[in-house]
């Protein structure tokens, strides 16, 4: 018994490293928060809101912290819904007594109004071929520097070789903390996503 209870204790545990790993870096908005179990879970979105801090959502998932207990004496899950700055939303489930930790993304820092007018402006057909630059942003805990016209600079004959670091990307958005390049391009008229960390090579294509 002793020793089921031991290898559920680390599956569990390395299913919360996974989780919170996959998590981080990845930047969002907050679009729901439902808490509870099937049939019987509960709109926690305004209360979760409350524990985003400096552009990071971190708080302990019970019933005490998320102010109701739709489902006395059961275990419970909170689930979030999270729009990341490419437009997809994923969901993240964190089991009760858990620890939220996910990175969002500032306010306004991905301004989508701004570019559906740059995409009304240039439309896609002068877009399909070749690599192009929508958005980049470098930093992290919520915390980011718009490096757009900075890596637009720096394409070379269809290609962008960069090395990501302070210098490269013209300045430290956060001192002491480690951050990722996180860009929205186009390439031969499909749309991409990539986050790369600080100190190593950025290709593309």
């Amino acid at each position: 018994m002793k020793i089921r209870l031991t290898i559920g204790a680390l599956s569990i545990a390395a299913c919360a490293f996974l989780l919170s790993g996959s998590a981080m870096g990845q930047g969002g908005g907050l679009v729901r928060a439902e808490w509870g179990v099937p049939g019987r879970s509960v709109d926690v979105t305004s209360r979760v809101r409350t524990f985003i801090h400096n552009g990071v959502l971190q708080f302990e998932v019970t019933r005490v912290e998320l102010g109701i207990d739709p489902a006395p004496h059961q275990n419970k899950t909170l689930l979030l819904r999270i729009r990341h700055w490419d437009g997809d939303v994923k969901e993240y489930s964190y089991p009760e007594r858990s620890t939220v930790r996910l990175e969002l993304d500032p306010e306004d820092g991905f301004d989508r109004r701004e570019e559906r007018e740059e995409h009304r402006e240039d439309g896609y057909e002068r877009r399909e071929r070749g690599l192009h630059i929508l958005r980049a942003y470098y930093g992290a805990e919520g915390q980011f520097m718009n490096v757009t016209d900075v890596l637009r600079r720096r394409i070379d004959d269809g290609r962008l070789y960069v090395r990501v670091d302070n210098d490269s990307l013209g300045g430290d958005p956060l001192p002491g903390v480690h951050k990722w390049l996180r860009i929205l391009y186009v390439y031969d008229g499909e749309r991409r996503n990539i986050v790369v960390d600080e100190k190593t090579d950025l290709r593309l294509p």
